[in-house]
């Protein structure tokens, strides 16, 4: 109750700004504290998982189409990529002439894990947002979308955020 009343007494003063920032600092904290959750009960991380259901959508894929679709950084998926392979759920293999290029594709290990392995988002989010309207629900994605938008993040790389731990071992 009290969070309400300092969002309305910021809207009642105009200050959206620090409504803005106080809502973005909960939506990290929260997912923060779901992806502790999912590390300490399944042993991936949200960012691990994320990548792992984009694998499972295809063949094979490289690492440039994934970082595409996943919005990390080659670099940041080389290292997710490793620790998917140390659990034998991911494996790297080479095809054709071209031998630099790396295709990675889901093991038997891996569709085993997706299949029993939770949502990458809060159950109470997933179950909030599907009791919601298709137009409410695009409303805000359009206006997270907006969000990104506005901060010039497009770009960025997510994992540092989603990866928790001590930030030495989550980057070794």
């Amino acid at each position: 109750m009290d969070d309400n009343v300092t969002f309305s007494t910021n809207l009642n003063n105009k200050r959206y700004d620090l409504a803005i920032l106080q809502s973005l600092r909960k939506i990290m904290r929260s997912t923060y504290i779901h992806s502790r959750k999912l590390k300490n009960s399944f042993d991936v991380t949200s960012t691990q998982l994320v990548t792992l259901l984009e694998i499972a959508k295809h063949e094979t894929i490289t690492i440039a189409e994934l970082s595409k679709k996943v919005h990390l950084s080659s670099s940041t998926l080389v290292g997710i990529i490793d620790r998917l392979e140390k659990k034998e759920w991911v494996k790297r293999s080479r095809q054709g002439d071209d031998r630099r290029k790396v295709f990675i594709s889901i093991t038997s290990k891996g569709v085993t894990f997706i299949e029993q392995a939770p949502s990458p988002l809060q159950e109470k989010l997933l179950t909030e947002l599907s009791s919601l309207s298709n137009l409410e629900q695009s409303n805000i994605a359009l206006s997270l979308e907006r969000v990104v938008d506005l901060m010039e993040a497009k770009n960025i790389d997510a994992s540092p955020f989603l990866e928790t731990g001590d930030i030495q071992t989550i980057y070794k």
